[in-house]
Protein backbone atom coordinates (compact mmCIF):
# COMPACT_ATOMS: atom_id res chain seq x y z
CA UNK A 1 0.00 0.00 0.00
CA UNK A 2 1.22 3.46 -0.95
CA UNK A 3 2.39 5.28 2.39
CA UNK A 4 -0.01 8.26 3.21
CA UNK A 5 1.62 11.06 1.99
CA UNK A 6 1.46 9.45 -1.58
CA UNK A 7 -1.73 8.25 -1.50
CA UNK A 8 -3.57 11.13 0.23
CA UNK A 9 -1.01 14.61 -0.46
CA UNK A 10 0.82 13.13 -3.42
CA UNK A 11 2.62 16.33 -4.92
CA UNK A 12 2.34 14.31 -8.71
CA UNK A 13 -0.38 16.92 -9.84
CA UNK A 14 -0.44 21.02 -9.09
CA UNK A 15 -0.36 20.11 -5.41
CA UNK A 16 0.97 22.39 -2.94
CA UNK A 17 3.32 21.86 0.01
CA UNK A 18 0.99 19.87 3.21
CA UNK A 19 2.39 20.85 6.63
CA UNK A 20 2.80 18.66 9.27
CA UNK A 21 -0.38 19.26 10.49
CA UNK A 22 -2.61 18.55 7.84
CA UNK A 23 -0.82 15.02 7.65
CA UNK A 24 -1.63 14.22 10.95
CA UNK A 25 -4.83 15.61 11.19
CA UNK A 26 -6.48 13.39 8.41
CA UNK A 27 -4.20 10.16 8.99
CA UNK A 28 -7.01 7.98 10.38
CA UNK A 29 -9.58 8.24 8.68
CA UNK A 30 -7.85 8.52 4.43
CA UNK A 31 -4.98 6.35 4.56
CA UNK A 32 -6.99 3.68 2.63
CA UNK A 33 -8.79 4.46 -1.65
CA UNK A 34 -11.62 1.97 -2.59
CA UNK A 35 -10.76 -0.44 -5.48
CA UNK A 36 -13.01 0.09 -8.66
CA UNK A 37 -14.27 -2.61 -10.46
CA UNK A 38 -14.76 -0.95 -14.10
CA UNK A 39 -11.68 1.44 -13.06
CA UNK A 40 -13.82 5.13 -14.76
CA UNK A 41 -11.02 7.68 -14.79
CA UNK A 42 -11.11 10.52 -12.43
CA UNK A 43 -9.41 13.72 -13.15
CA UNK A 44 -9.73 17.44 -12.19
CA UNK A 45 -8.33 21.33 -12.40
CA UNK A 46 -7.21 23.91 -10.03
CA UNK A 47 -8.64 27.25 -11.64
CA UNK A 48 -6.55 30.05 -10.97
CA UNK A 49 -9.61 32.03 -8.48
CA UNK A 50 -9.39 28.40 -6.49
CA UNK A 51 -12.52 27.22 -7.76
CA UNK A 52 -11.75 23.43 -8.70
CA UNK A 53 -13.65 21.09 -10.92
CA UNK A 54 -13.80 17.51 -10.64
CA UNK A 55 -14.40 14.78 -13.67
CA UNK A 56 -15.13 11.47 -14.27
CA UNK A 57 -14.35 9.90 -17.94
CA UNK A 58 -14.10 13.33 -19.10
CA UNK A 59 -17.71 14.53 -17.96
CA UNK A 60 -17.82 16.80 -14.80
CA UNK A 61 -18.98 15.59 -11.72
CA UNK A 62 -18.59 18.55 -9.13
CA UNK A 63 -17.44 21.59 -9.05
CA UNK A 64 -15.77 23.20 -5.86
CA UNK A 65 -16.61 27.51 -4.85
CA UNK A 66 -14.21 29.08 -2.17
CA UNK A 67 -16.19 31.52 -1.40
CA UNK A 68 -20.11 31.44 -2.13
CA UNK A 69 -21.13 34.51 -0.34
CA UNK A 70 -19.33 33.60 2.52
CA UNK A 71 -18.66 30.13 2.84
CA UNK A 72 -17.07 27.32 0.71
CA UNK A 73 -19.45 25.50 -1.07
CA UNK A 74 -19.71 21.90 -4.09
CA UNK A 75 -21.47 23.13 -7.17
CA UNK A 76 -21.90 22.44 -9.41
CA UNK A 77 -22.57 18.33 -8.25
CA UNK A 78 -24.19 15.91 -10.91
CA UNK A 79 -25.68 12.20 -10.76
CA UNK A 80 -24.31 9.60 -12.57
CA UNK A 81 -27.01 10.00 -14.84
CA UNK A 82 -25.49 14.21 -15.12
CA UNK A 83 -28.53 15.60 -13.63
CA UNK A 84 -27.93 18.04 -11.13
CA UNK A 85 -28.02 16.46 -8.10
CA UNK A 86 -28.54 19.60 -5.95
CA UNK A 87 -30.76 22.89 -6.32
CA UNK A 88 -29.11 25.52 -9.01
CA UNK A 89 -29.92 28.51 -7.28
CA UNK A 90 -29.03 30.98 -5.90
CA UNK A 91 -26.26 30.52 -7.69
CA UNK A 92 -26.66 30.18 -11.06
CA UNK A 93 -27.97 33.93 -11.00
CA UNK A 94 -25.31 35.18 -10.03
CA UNK A 95 -23.64 33.33 -13.29
CA UNK A 96 -23.72 35.19 -16.69
CA UNK A 97 -24.33 31.77 -19.22
CA UNK A 98 -24.17 33.85 -21.95
CA UNK A 99 -20.62 34.98 -21.49
CA UNK A 100 -19.16 31.25 -20.67
CA UNK A 101 -16.53 29.94 -22.86
CA UNK A 102 -16.30 26.26 -22.10
CA UNK A 103 -19.05 24.48 -24.09
CA UNK A 104 -19.42 21.82 -21.53
CA UNK A 105 -19.98 23.96 -18.42
CA UNK A 106 -22.26 26.22 -20.67
CA UNK A 107 -24.54 23.26 -21.24
CA UNK A 108 -24.48 22.52 -17.52
CA UNK A 109 -25.10 25.74 -15.96
CA UNK A 110 -28.44 25.93 -19.13
CA UNK A 111 -29.45 22.87 -17.59
CA UNK A 112 -29.48 24.60 -14.29
CA UNK A 113 -31.71 27.14 -15.52
CA UNK A 114 -33.80 24.68 -17.45
CA UNK A 115 -34.43 22.77 -13.58
CA UNK A 116 -34.87 26.23 -11.55
CA UNK A 117 -38.19 26.74 -13.70
CA UNK A 118 -41.47 27.20 -11.11
CA UNK A 119 -38.73 25.82 -8.72
CA UNK A 120 -38.49 27.63 -4.91
CA UNK A 121 -36.70 30.26 -4.42
CA UNK A 122 -36.36 30.53 -0.63
CA UNK A 123 -33.39 30.28 1.61
CA UNK A 124 -30.99 31.99 -0.18
CA UNK A 125 -28.16 30.58 2.19
CA UNK A 126 -28.67 27.09 0.95
CA UNK A 127 -26.35 26.86 -1.34
CA UNK A 128 -25.79 23.88 -3.15
CA UNK A 129 -23.29 21.49 -0.47
CA UNK A 130 -21.57 23.47 2.40
CA UNK A 131 -20.46 23.17 5.96
CA UNK A 132 -21.19 26.23 8.86
CA UNK A 133 -23.06 26.81 11.74
CA UNK A 134 -25.69 29.02 12.73
CA UNK A 135 -24.45 29.93 16.49
CA UNK A 136 -20.76 30.23 16.84
CA UNK A 137 -19.62 32.42 19.82
CA UNK A 138 -22.41 34.41 18.83
CA UNK A 139 -21.63 34.51 15.00
CA UNK A 140 -24.28 33.22 12.50
CA UNK A 141 -22.64 31.47 9.83
CA UNK A 142 -25.46 29.61 8.85
CA UNK A 143 -27.92 32.50 7.48
CA UNK A 144 -26.27 35.23 5.03
CA UNK A 145 -24.90 37.88 7.47
CA UNK A 146 -21.41 39.51 8.07
CA UNK A 147 -20.11 36.39 10.21
CA UNK A 148 -18.21 34.35 7.20
CA UNK A 149 -16.11 31.67 6.45
CA UNK A 150 -12.71 32.45 3.85
CA UNK A 151 -10.52 30.00 2.05
CA UNK A 152 -7.28 31.25 3.50
CA UNK A 153 -5.28 28.44 1.44
CA UNK A 154 -5.51 25.37 -0.91
CA UNK A 155 -3.04 23.16 0.60
CA UNK A 156 -3.12 20.59 -2.01
CA UNK A 157 -5.52 19.70 -5.35
CA UNK A 158 -4.31 15.91 -6.46
CA UNK A 159 -5.19 13.49 -9.07
CA UNK A 160 -4.43 9.73 -9.50
CA UNK A 161 -6.75 8.61 -11.95
CA UNK A 162 -9.00 7.30 -8.74
CA UNK A 163 -10.04 10.27 -7.12
CA UNK A 164 -9.27 13.93 -6.93
CA UNK A 165 -8.47 15.34 -3.40
CA UNK A 166 -8.87 19.11 -2.91
CA UNK A 167 -7.50 20.32 0.74
CA UNK A 168 -7.78 23.77 2.08
CA UNK A 169 -7.73 26.12 4.78
CA UNK A 170 -10.69 28.28 6.49
CA UNK A 171 -10.62 30.88 8.91
CA UNK A 172 -14.27 31.61 10.69
CA UNK A 173 -14.81 35.63 10.84
CA UNK A 174 -16.92 36.24 13.93
CA UNK A 175 -18.47 39.43 12.89
CA UNK A 176 -19.89 40.49 15.93
CA UNK A 177 -16.78 40.27 17.82
CA UNK A 178 -15.00 41.45 14.68
CA UNK A 179 -12.07 38.87 14.55
CA UNK A 180 -11.14 35.24 13.44
CA UNK A 181 -12.67 32.45 15.97
CA UNK A 182 -11.22 29.62 14.73
CA UNK A 183 -10.01 27.96 11.88
CA UNK A 184 -10.62 24.75 9.97
CA UNK A 185 -8.79 21.81 7.98
CA UNK A 186 -10.68 20.09 5.34
CA UNK A 187 -10.20 17.57 2.74
CA UNK A 188 -12.74 16.78 0.03
CA UNK A 189 -11.91 13.73 -1.58
CA UNK A 190 -14.36 12.78 -5.12
CA UNK A 191 -14.59 9.31 -6.72
CA UNK A 192 -16.76 6.48 -7.96
CA UNK A 193 -17.94 3.56 -5.42
CA UNK A 194 -17.10 -0.13 -6.07
CA UNK A 195 -19.56 -1.09 -8.37
CA UNK A 196 -19.81 -4.59 -6.25
CA UNK A 197 -20.59 -2.26 -3.04
CA UNK A 198 -23.93 -1.56 -4.23
CA UNK A 199 -25.11 -4.14 -6.42
CA UNK A 200 -23.41 -3.04 -9.22
CA UNK A 201 -25.17 0.66 -9.55
CA UNK A 202 -23.34 3.31 -10.86
CA UNK A 203 -22.83 5.31 -7.65
CA UNK A 204 -20.45 8.47 -7.11
CA UNK A 205 -19.33 9.62 -3.41
CA UNK A 206 -17.56 12.96 -2.01
CA UNK A 207 -15.72 12.62 1.37
CA UNK A 208 -15.99 15.57 3.15
CA UNK A 209 -13.38 15.41 6.02
CA UNK A 210 -12.73 18.44 8.33
CA UNK A 211 -10.99 19.57 11.43
CA UNK A 212 -12.03 22.60 13.57
CA UNK A 213 -9.82 24.33 15.68
CA UNK A 214 -10.48 27.09 18.15
CA UNK A 215 -7.85 30.14 17.91
CA UNK A 216 -9.12 31.11 21.59
CA UNK A 217 -11.01 30.32 24.47
CA UNK A 218 -14.65 29.73 24.57
CA UNK A 219 -15.36 28.84 21.19
CA UNK A 220 -18.87 27.67 21.75
CA UNK A 221 -20.78 25.76 18.84
CA UNK A 222 -24.37 26.87 20.04
CA UNK A 223 -27.48 24.10 20.56
CA UNK A 224 -30.01 25.44 17.75
CA UNK A 225 -30.87 23.43 14.56
CA UNK A 226 -29.75 25.96 12.21
CA UNK A 227 -26.71 24.01 10.52
CA UNK A 228 -24.71 22.16 9.73
CA UNK A 229 -23.34 19.84 6.75
CA UNK A 230 -26.25 20.94 4.49
CA UNK A 231 -27.34 19.73 0.98
CA UNK A 232 -30.44 21.80 -1.12
CA UNK A 233 -32.10 18.96 -3.00
CA UNK A 234 -33.45 20.36 -6.94
CA UNK A 235 -37.00 21.95 -6.07
CA UNK A 236 -38.67 19.07 -7.71
CA UNK A 237 -37.34 16.50 -5.36
CA UNK A 238 -38.73 17.93 -2.38
CA UNK A 239 -41.29 16.42 -0.94
CA UNK A 240 -44.17 18.93 -0.76
CA UNK A 241 -43.16 19.82 -4.97
CA UNK A 242 -45.92 17.55 -5.62
CA UNK A 243 -48.63 20.00 -4.39
CA UNK A 244 -47.22 22.24 -7.29
CA UNK A 245 -46.33 19.62 -9.84
CA UNK A 246 -48.22 16.04 -9.74
CA UNK A 247 -45.40 14.60 -11.47
CA UNK A 248 -42.66 16.20 -8.91
CA UNK A 249 -42.28 15.13 -5.27
CA UNK A 250 -39.71 12.17 -3.96
CA UNK A 251 -39.19 10.41 -0.52
CA UNK A 252 -37.04 9.89 2.35
CA UNK A 253 -35.49 7.13 3.78
CA UNK A 254 -33.42 6.44 6.78
CA UNK A 255 -31.01 3.19 8.43
CA UNK A 256 -34.05 2.71 10.94
CA UNK A 257 -36.89 2.24 8.15
CA UNK A 258 -38.35 5.89 8.83
CA UNK A 259 -39.80 7.66 6.28
CA UNK A 260 -40.10 11.17 4.79
CA UNK A 261 -41.11 13.82 7.84
CA UNK A 262 -40.46 10.81 10.47
CA UNK A 263 -36.78 11.16 10.01
CA UNK A 264 -37.13 14.69 11.14
CA UNK A 265 -34.55 15.14 14.35
CA UNK A 266 -33.77 11.60 14.37
CA UNK A 267 -30.29 10.46 14.89
CA UNK A 268 -29.00 8.04 12.27
CA UNK A 269 -26.11 6.23 10.43
CA UNK A 270 -27.57 7.45 7.30
CA UNK A 271 -29.98 8.99 4.91
CA UNK A 272 -31.46 8.80 1.74
CA UNK A 273 -33.34 11.87 -0.49
CA UNK A 274 -34.65 10.68 -3.63
CA UNK A 275 -37.17 11.66 -6.30
CA UNK A 276 -37.59 14.07 -9.65
CA UNK A 277 -35.00 15.78 -10.93
CA UNK A 278 -34.43 17.84 -14.28
CA UNK A 279 -33.06 15.52 -16.97
CA UNK A 280 -29.65 16.21 -18.49
CA UNK A 281 -29.89 17.42 -21.84
CA UNK A 282 -27.78 18.45 -25.06
CA UNK A 283 -27.82 18.81 -28.77
CA UNK A 284 -30.96 19.79 -30.45
CA UNK A 285 -33.16 18.74 -27.25
CA UNK A 286 -31.07 21.55 -24.97
CA UNK A 287 -31.67 24.22 -27.37
CA UNK A 288 -35.59 23.70 -28.14
CA UNK A 289 -35.93 23.50 -24.09
CA UNK A 290 -33.97 26.60 -24.13
CA UNK A 291 -36.36 28.10 -26.62
CA UNK A 292 -39.65 27.41 -24.35
CA UNK A 293 -38.30 30.27 -22.36
CA UNK A 294 -38.35 31.06 -18.78
CA UNK A 295 -41.84 31.20 -18.37
CA UNK A 296 -41.98 27.26 -19.14
CA UNK A 297 -42.73 25.82 -16.35
CA UNK A 298 -42.17 22.14 -16.97
CA UNK A 299 -39.15 20.04 -18.57
CA UNK A 300 -38.20 16.55 -19.00
CA UNK A 301 -37.50 14.54 -15.92
CA UNK A 302 -35.24 11.53 -14.41
CA UNK A 303 -35.05 10.26 -10.62
CA UNK A 304 -31.86 11.51 -9.22
CA UNK A 305 -30.89 10.23 -4.92
CA UNK A 306 -28.28 11.53 -2.19
CA UNK A 307 -27.35 9.65 0.68
CA UNK A 308 -25.71 11.37 3.46
CA UNK A 309 -23.52 8.93 5.34
CA UNK A 310 -22.30 10.18 8.95
CA UNK A 311 -19.09 8.79 9.61
CA UNK A 312 -18.32 6.94 12.72
CA UNK A 313 -15.07 8.88 13.86
CA UNK A 314 -17.39 12.37 13.71
CA UNK A 315 -17.87 13.87 16.82
CA UNK A 316 -21.74 13.33 18.58
CA UNK A 317 -22.06 10.48 15.67
CA UNK A 318 -24.55 9.47 14.80
CA UNK A 319 -25.94 13.14 14.62
CA UNK A 320 -29.29 14.60 14.46
CA UNK A 321 -31.38 15.08 10.79
CA UNK A 322 -32.63 18.50 9.97
CA UNK A 323 -33.75 17.05 6.94
CA UNK A 324 -37.08 18.70 5.42
CA UNK A 325 -40.17 18.26 3.29
CA UNK A 326 -39.12 21.31 1.11
CA UNK A 327 -35.70 20.18 0.21
CA UNK A 328 -33.43 20.97 3.03
CA UNK A 329 -31.06 17.85 3.90
CA UNK A 330 -28.56 18.57 6.75
CA UNK A 331 -26.94 16.84 9.24
CA UNK A 332 -26.66 18.86 12.74
CA UNK A 333 -24.57 17.31 15.51
CA UNK A 334 -25.53 20.23 18.38
CA UNK A 335 -29.07 20.67 17.67
CA UNK A 336 -30.61 18.51 20.57
CA UNK A 337 -32.70 20.97 22.26
CA UNK A 338 -34.69 21.24 19.04
CA UNK A 339 -35.00 17.99 18.01
CA UNK A 340 -35.28 16.31 21.32
CA UNK A 341 -38.22 19.06 22.90
CA UNK A 342 -39.26 16.78 25.52
CA UNK A 343 -35.85 16.04 26.94
CA UNK A 344 -35.31 18.64 29.86
CA UNK A 345 -31.90 17.78 30.01
CA UNK A 346 -31.08 18.26 25.94
CA UNK A 347 -27.77 20.45 25.40
CA UNK A 348 -26.01 19.71 22.08
CA UNK A 349 -23.66 22.64 22.42
CA UNK A 350 -19.95 21.93 22.44
CA UNK A 351 -17.69 24.55 23.78
CA UNK A 352 -13.75 24.51 22.54
CA UNK A 353 -10.68 26.70 24.32
CA UNK A 354 -7.41 27.61 22.27
CA UNK A 355 -6.12 24.94 20.01
CA UNK A 356 -9.04 22.21 21.02
CA UNK A 357 -10.67 20.39 17.78
CA UNK A 358 -13.69 19.13 16.81
CA UNK A 359 -13.47 16.55 13.75
CA UNK A 360 -16.59 16.01 11.49
CA UNK A 361 -17.00 12.85 8.82
CA UNK A 362 -19.20 12.62 5.80
CA UNK A 363 -19.87 10.23 3.20
CA UNK A 364 -21.96 11.39 0.05
CA UNK A 365 -23.59 9.35 -2.10
CA UNK A 366 -24.68 10.57 -5.54
CA UNK A 367 -26.88 8.10 -7.71
CA UNK A 368 -29.73 7.77 -9.91
CA UNK A 369 -32.68 7.37 -7.33
CA UNK A 370 -32.42 3.01 -7.40
CA UNK A 371 -30.30 2.20 -3.67
CA UNK A 372 -32.49 0.10 -1.82
CA UNK A 373 -32.03 0.07 1.84
CA UNK A 374 -29.99 -3.26 1.75
CA UNK A 375 -27.50 -0.89 -0.88
CA UNK A 376 -27.05 1.84 1.78
CA UNK A 377 -26.36 -0.53 4.91
CA UNK A 378 -23.78 -2.44 2.65
CA UNK A 379 -22.48 1.19 1.40
CA UNK A 380 -22.49 3.19 5.32
CA UNK A 381 -20.57 -0.75 6.47
CA UNK A 382 -17.68 -0.20 3.87
CA UNK A 383 -17.16 3.56 5.16
CA UNK A 384 -17.18 2.93 8.20
CA UNK A 385 -14.51 -0.06 7.98
CA UNK A 386 -12.78 2.14 5.64
CA UNK A 387 -12.73 5.33 8.76
CA UNK A 388 -10.97 2.57 11.31
CA UNK A 389 -8.45 1.56 8.76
Amino acid sequence: MRSLLKATFSTRRRALAVGAFALLAFAAPLSVSPTFADEPTVSGKLLDDGSVRVYVDGDLFAGYVPDAQGTPIVWPLRAPSGALATRGWPMIDQIDVAAENDAAMKAIYQNAQIGERGGAKDHPHHRSLWFNHGAVKGGDFWALTDSKIRQTQTVSFDCNGKTAVLVTKNRWFNAKLDRDICEDLRQIRFGVLPSEQVGWKNVRYLDFSIRITALEDGVEFGDTKEGTFGVRLPSPTALTAKKSNPKWGGRILDDAGRKDGETWGKRSAWVDYSGPAARVLDGAELASELARGDKASDFPLTTIGVAVLNGPESWAFPSWRHVRDYGLFATNPFGQRDFEPKNKAANGSKTLNRGETLRFEYRVLLHDGDLTAADLDAAFKAYSQEMKR
